[in-house]
């Protein structure tokens, strides 16, 4: 009798520990809740840095989950935004991310940063998230860095 009792309270307390999440784990889709800054894209074995310039508008580069499967993430001057699906843990389809609107910037870099950012966030990624990061990163090795801005 005390050795099936033995046997419950071993498989239940596994259960149990198997279970339970630690304070600061995140699961895989958490970071869908967050709001992101970008703050580089790497393309073509170059690191882009965000500009540093406040000339742009307040919430370009703010990466933002607004529904089951779209998001917005404006560029210097123009809206934009695109769908996206999670088809595996660390694997995401991110699906005609583009600019909705046609306002030319006349700063140079800013514009020619919104191009690497606009050209290599689209297709299959894979992504790594903890409270503070996330990484993308799609099949050619180009990635984006993004900081969590999250309050």
């Amino acid at each position: 009798m005390k050795t099936k009792q033995l046997t419950i309270l071993f498989f239940s307390l596994l259960f149990l520990l198997n279970s339970c999440k630690k304070v600061n784990e995140q699961t895989s889709i958490d970071f869908l809740q967050n709001e992101w800054i970008v703050q580089s894209v790497t393309n073509e074995g170059k690191r882009f840095n965000t500009p540093s310039d406040k000339t742009f508008r307040e919430d370009a580069y703010i990466l933002k989950f607004v529904g089951d499967s779209i998001f917005e993430m404006h560029t210097s001057v123009n809206y934009a935004g695109g769908s996206y699906l999670i088809v595996s843990e660390s694997h995401i389809i991110i699906s005609h991310y583009g600019e909705w609107t046609e306002i030319h910037n006349s700063l140079e870099h800013q514009r020619n940063f919104d191009e690497q950012l606009v050209s290599t966030f689209n297709g299959k990624m894979s992504y790594s998230s903890t409270k503070s990061k996330l990484i993308l990163r799609n099949e050619q090795n180009q990635e984006i860095v993004f900081a969590n801005i999250s309050k």
